[in-house]
């Protein structure tokens, strides 16, 4: 009988360790892989909102060269140790700080504190700016994780804020309704080789002592790291600046432990990736970085068509990535411009915005998200839960005519009139003001339904119209209208 028992026990575990082999949808191979679709809650959405900051928020300083001051900030921990960095942060960091052999990188990290941080006011505002989605970059190039990991001595919780940034903006995230998103950027401690060249051995960045901020990671390192966030945060998204750095063999096995973790729990997960060479597009999504200032000039980066397959586009909402003095915020035409432009090609937008060190968001920030916010809360309609043009009946066969972009929901067309061009040919602060719409106003291409109401969205006023050949004619507009850029007018077409 004992026999028996223990041969009932063993076939108990192994019928276990079968069924768990079942449950196992993935496989690190790329066919396997291929099996993933993109998830309802990304294909409907419109905006999430980041955030880059650490360290390189403590200083605060703003490059002097135009072509990176978009940078500014995040590169700190590189060009602090470079006395021939044309953009002035070398001279800055001896005037402030003192020699960087003598005050390194790793003696920032005591000042981020993030002592004024409240993770629910951020959520709060984000929720109110119209977000479907939010979270933090995790890590970037100067290799300070911002959550509580067991792999990295230079981490949130253990230095600087000690607090588990990550899981707080998680869990504020979630509670007012958003999906959460975690961003890598950079291999970890990528950046510090002029440092390395600058420093004595064994002072600074060549001190063995504070090898986990300045050294480079192993393979293996990156991908405990990996698994790490998946298993103890559960992020929605997963975006990442590239991922040759973990190598084919360990990114397969990290794509295949975050779906069939995504599976078990029973919810839909991205991968997002600024270039398909290491990551297929047949299990990731593909995003395009900002824009970019070559030779100090402003130069626009983005889909100039619609895409077949979902896409996104990190943006900062200000001049510079991580915050640093005069960070500001783009006007906010602009950025509703952009937004509308991108759900009209298929693609959503990554919004990153720019902290200080005590972990309150600079007021010009606060107030363009407000407003971003006023505007999603009359125009989100017409681009959530939407699809690009063309339109099998009815609508027009283009995305765009001239500053009008189309989208397409259920039986309903939406013509938004951005009254500006785009994409832009000039930066920030020279961006135009929206021209308003005027009646007569002509939508070319688009045959509504006989007895339609058209309506622009913030108003409740049935629009007079009438049809002229292929375009509709609509006679008179609201007075005043809703809202002041991009209007957004809704036509039943089907």
């Amino acid at each position: 009988m004992k026999k028996l028992g223990l041969v009932l026990i063993v076939l108990i575990i192994v019928s276990g360790c079968f069924q768990q082999v079942e449950a196992e949808k993935y496989e690190p191979t790329w066919e396997s892989l291929s099996q993933w679709e993109i998830p309802q809650w990304f294909d409907d959405a419109v905006l999430g909102i980041y955030c880059h900051w650490g360290v390189y928020s403590v200083p605060a300083f703003p490059f002097d060269s135009g072509a990176e001051r978009v940078d500014s900030g995040l590169w700190y921990g590189m060009f602090m140790y470079n006395p021939d960095n044309p953009y002035g942060v070398y001279d800055f960091h001896c005037k402030t700080y003192g020699d960087p052999a003598e005050f390194g990188y790793h003696d920032l990290v005591p000042l981020f504190k993030a002592e004024k941080w409240d993770p629910d006011r951020w959520a709060e505002l984000y929720k109110s700016a119209g977000a479907d989605f939010a979270g933090v970059c995790a890590e970037h190039g100067d290799g300070f994780a911002m959550w509580d990991t067991e792999y990295d001595e230079y981490n949130a919780m253990d230095k600087g804020p000690h607090r588990d940034i990550l899981g707080e903006m998680f869990e504020a995230v979630r509670k007012h309704g958003m999906k959460t998103v975690a961003t890598f950027h950079e291999a970890p401690g990528s950046i510090y080789g002029s440092g390395r060249k600058y420093c004595p051995e064994g002072v600074g960045v060549n001190n063995p002592k504070y090898s986990d901020l300045y050294g480079p990671s192993t393979r293996s390192e990156l991908y405990n790291k990996l698994i790490e966030v998946v298993d103890k945060y559960q992020p929605d998204q997963m975006w990442f600046e590239g991922a040759d750095v973990y190598g084919e063999k360990k990114w397969k096995s990290f794509i295949a432990h975050y779906f069939n973790a995504a599976e078990n729990w029973g919810k839909g997960v991205t991968v997002s990736q600024k270039s398909d060479s290491v990551l297929l597009l047949s299990c990731s999504v593909f995003d395009i970085e900002g824009g970019c200032f070559p030779d100090g000039k402003w130069e626009w980066m983005g889909a100039t068509s619609p895409r077949k397959q979902r896409w996104q586009k990190d943006v900062p909402i200000g001049n510079y990535w991580a915050y640093a003095r005069g960070v500001g915020c783009r006007p906010v035409n602009m950025l509703v411009d952009g937004i509308v432009d991108r759900i009209s090609k298929n693609g959503l937008t990554l919004l990153d915005v720019a902290p200080k060190a005590d972990g309150t968001l600079p007021e010009a920030q606060i107030r363009g998200l407000k407003k971003l916010g006023e505007w999603m809360s009359v125009n989100k309609e017409a681009l959530y839960a939407t699809d690009p043009a063309p339109f099998a009946e009815g609508g027009v066969d283009t995305f765009r005519a001239g500053s009008l972009r189309f989208t397409e929901k259920k039986s309903y067309l939406y013509a938004i009139e951005l009254g500006n061009e785009w994409p832009p040919t000039v930066g920030f602060a020279d961006y135009k003001d929206s021209e308003p719409p005027g009646a007569p106003f002509t939508i070319p291409g688009v045959k509504p339904i006989k007895g339609s109401k058209i309506r622009m969205l913030g108003s409740s006023e049935n629009l007079t119209w009438h049809q002229e050949g292929e375009n509709v004619v609509i006679e008179e507009l609201p007075d005043p209208l809703p809202c002041d850029y991009a209007w957004s007018f809704k036509i039943q077409i089907k």
